[in-house]
C-alpha cells in the first residue's frame, strides 16, 4: 500500500504503509477521506511567535479566557492556554462551533511549534489532516516505537491532549489526569517525519513522575499502561528519503494532491 504525497513544484513523497490490519483500515480511511475532501496542510515557516500572540490574544477574547499578556509565555500561560484549549475540546471538534475551528486549530498547532522549534526553520514533521472525528479504535496490541526516525510515518494524536511521552518531553506533569491521553483510536491524517527524534529509555523515570504528581490516575490505568502507550505510533515509512529532505528546506510548500495505490 503506497500513498504519493505530491507538493507543487517538489518530488513526490511515496509513503509504504505498514502491511497489517491496522496499516490497511488506516490507509482506506485516508483514502475514503481524501475522496471527500482535500486536507488541511500547514507549512510550519507560517507560524512564528508574532502569529502566536495575535491568535492568542483572539481567542482569549473570544472564549473569555482569564489570563493576560499573551506574549509571556515564559510565566506559564503557553500551559494554562493549552489545558484551556483541552478543556475546550475534551468532547470533539463536533462541539466546537464551525466559526471558530480554523482560530482553534491554528492556535493549539502554533503553540506547539513556537514551543519546541526555532524560529524560521522546520523541525518535527508535515502534518496533513482532516477536520473530523471519523476513525476507528486502534488494536490494543499495536506497538509503540520508541524511537522517530526521519520518514517514520505516525498516526496522527486524535486528542488534544499528550500521550505519555510528549508529556515527558515537555515536562508537563500538571494535572496529569486532564492532559494525558492514551493513543486508543486512528483518525484520518499523515504526519511524516522529516526530523528524527532519539530514542526513548526513561520509562522508570517517567513513572516516578507520574505516581508523584498523580498516584490515582497510575492506579487507575497501571504501570504497564502508561509504558505501553508511552512511544511513537508509526504506520508506515518514506521510500524515498532524500527528496524528504529536499522538501524539508524548500522556502515555500503547498500541498497539491494525494494518490493511493493498494
Amino acid at each position: 500500500m503506497i500513498i504519493t504525497v505530491n507538493f507543487d513544484q517538489q518530488p513526490p513523497l511515496y509513503i509504504k504503509i505498514q502491511d497489517t490490519d491496522v496499516g490497511y483500515r488506516y490507509f482506506k480511511l485516508v483514502e475514503s477521506n481524501y475522496q471527500k475532501e482535500h486536507p488541511i496542510f500547514r507549512d510550519e515557516l507560517k507560524y512564528t511567535p508574532e502569529y502566536m500572540y495575535e491568535l492568542a490574544d483572539c481567542a482569549r477574547k473570544t472564549f473569555d479566557w482569564n489570563w493576560d499578556n499573551v506574549t509571556d509565555f515564559a510565566s506559564g500561560i503557553g500551559a494554562q492556554l493549552h489545558k484551556d484549549l483541552e478543556a475546550l475540546l475534551a468532547r470533539g471538534f463536533s462541539h466546537i462551533p464551525e466559526e471558530y475551528d480554523e482560530l482553534v486549530h491554528e492556535l493549539h498547532y502554533c503553540l506547539h511549534l513556537i514551543q519546541h522549534r526555532q524560529p524560521n526553520c522546520r523541525t518535527g514533521w508535515f502534518q496533513i489532516e482532516w477536520y473530523n472525528d471519523e476513525g476507528f479504535d486502534l488494536d490494543p496490541a499495536f506497538e509503540f516505537k520508541p524511537e522517530l526516525q526521519t520518514g517514520d510515518v505516525r498516526l496522527q494524536n486524535p486528542f488534544v491532549g499528550h500521550g505519555p511521552l510528549q508529556m515527558w518531553q515537555e515536562q508537563d506533569f500538571i494535572n496529569i489526569s486532564q492532559t494525558c491521553r492514551f493513543h486508543t483510536f486512528v483518525k484520518p491524517g499523515i504526519n511524516i517525519a522529516h526530523s528524527p527524534q532519539k530514542l526513548f529509555t526513561e520509562y522508570d523515570q517517567l513513572i516516578e513522575q507520574f505516581q508523584k504528581n498523580d498516584p490515582a490516575f497510575v492506579k487507575q490505568h497501571g504501570v504497564e499502561k502508561i509504558k505501553h502507550y508511552t512511544g511513537h505510533p508509526v504506520i508506515g515509512k518514506i521510500i524515498n528519503i532524500s527528496d524528504l529532505l529536499v522538501i524539508k528546506n524548500s522556502p515555500q510548500l503547498t500541498l497539491k494532491d494525494l494518490e493511493f495505490n493498494d
